[in-house]
């Protein structure tokens, strides 16, 4: 038992109350977990969560989710979280949709044999509802769009760093177990990005090209360079146009994934376009702050620098995955309209490389509810699904197989290949990569 009197972190009665086994010894256990994490990262005191959490783990396999027997007791003591949450993808279980080897699928169905289990345990501890799974829950279909200035215990990189930047909530990039634990107790750590002064810009980050560059390769670039901080970018607005609209949304939400992958960046500002950069514009620089320009140049070494982790560096694409983190509604729109376009150039029916678009259960209920664009998209040889691609990749059967994406954070997670959209288009269509220079 923890003794408050101990701790540097200043605790309310009500707080107090929690620890002290009041509401329960699970609960109890609960409140010890998020004072011990608060106390570590030197928190002052806690604040109430006041939105629903998106969180990263959504699947059974072994040594990654929270154990059952945890999220049963969990369960067992009538414990849930505060508001309804998201979480993560589904698993890869959808194989007609995935083009899977039946070894992979064999594979696949043993790591995730606790799956259905762990389903109806999130969905007693506070899962919002069946589909609600996705690594992009801030889509309009599906909902999980807190207001500006909402404290939040969010986890997934990805999801972070959008909610704090282009929503202007407020969240730390919580690990995974405390995600669920703090929106239990309705409390996070007061500290980090749900303050006002480590939202401030350390990093004057200036764009100086003329055409919009690949949002997977800016934020790669802006990732690399800065690794720990808050860039404040400028010269976007040239190319995006002032405020927010889907277009800027989307392309946001890449830039941030890929930022966000290769770095501890949870948190950046756009002039004229984030909300916060909109109402403090550069108030939000700290004086003492680093700049970095990113030209075609930086832009260029950054794709170049990919490697080929193919075990036969010159093989014929075998698969595409589409969607990592999920596309929203206009981002497969996209990708229906320019692949009907480029086979009609090339007077094809059919693409030439076994490809599968990942979105959210909700996003994919609208498309193919469209009939005509779901049938023409599905008879160009493209495939839909809610799963998670990255989690393909963790049966290791896939390691150096040539598979493509246009995901920069896929790229860093796995061995496929990286192709800016357009490049991806080409390859896609013509069924080899003799075209095009991502991953040397």
């Amino acid at each position: 038992m923890i003794n408050p009197d101990n701790l540097n972190l200043d605790l309310t009665q009500e707080e107090r109350s929690l620890l002290n086994g009041d509401q329960g010894p699970v609960m109890a256990k609960v409140m010890q977990s998020v004072v011990l994490y608060a106390e570590a990262l030197s928190a002052e005191k806690l604040v109430k969560i006041e939105g629903p959490g998106h969180f990263v783990i959504a699947w059974a396999s072994p040594g990654i989710a929270p154990p059952i027997g945890m999220l049963e007791e969990l369960v067992s003591a009538g414990l849930k979280t505060k508001f309804p949450f998201t979480l993560d993808p589904r698993p890869p279980l959808d194989f007609e949709n995935l083009y899977l080897s039946p070894e992979e699928q064999e594979t696949i169905v043993k790591m995730y044999k606790d799956q259905p289990r762990y389903n109806e345990l999130m969905i007693a501890l506070g899962l919002r509802d069946e589909d609600a799974y996705t690594c992009n829950p801030y889509q309009p279909e599906v909902g999980n769009i807190p207001e500006p200035g909402t404290i939040l215990a969010w986890s997934e990189s990805a999801c972070a760093i959008y909610a704090n930047s282009v929503l202007g909530a407020r969240t730390n990039r919580n690990g995974a177990i405390m995600d669920l634990l703090s929106n239990i107790v309705g409390k996070t750590p007061y500290i980090g990005l749900i303050t006002d002064q480590d939202r401030k810009a350390t990093w004057l980050v200036e764009v100086q090209v003329d055409e919009l560059p690949n949002p997977q390769l800016l934020g790669a670039a802006i990732g690399s360079q800065v690794q720990v901080g808050v860039p404040y970018i400028i010269g976007l607005d040239r190319l995006l146009g002032g405020g927010m609209n889907v277009e800027t949304s989307d392309y946001l939400q890449e830039m941030g994934a890929a930022c966000a992958t290769y770095s501890g960046i949870d948190l950046f500002h756009v002039e004229h376009i984030t909300p916060e950069a909109v109402e403090h514009q550069r108030e939000l620089l700290l004086p003492e702050h680093s700049t970095y320009l990113i030209s075609y140049d930086e832009l260029r070494s950054q794709y170049l620098s990919y490697p080929s982790l193919w075990t036969d560096k010159v093989a014929k694409p075998s698969r595409c995955y589409i969607g990592c983190p999920h596309l929203s509604l206009s981002q497969i729109y996209w990708w229906s309209e320019n692949l009907d376009a480029a086979l009609q150039t090339r007077k094809q029916d059919h693409i030439e490389i076994d490809t599968t678009i990942c979105a959210a259960p909700q996003v994919l209920h609208h498309f193919i509810s469209d009939r005509e664009s779901y049938s023409k998209l599905v008879n160009m040889g493209v495939k839909l699904s809610p799963a998670c691609c990255e989690t393909i990749f963790e049966t290791q059967l896939n390691t150096g197989k040539p598979i493509i994406t246009n995901s920069n954070k896929l790229r860093a997670y796995t061995t496929a290949k990286f192709y800016p959209d357009e490049d991806l288009l080409e390859v896609l269509v013509g069924g080899d990569t003799s075209g095009g220079e991502g991953g040397q």
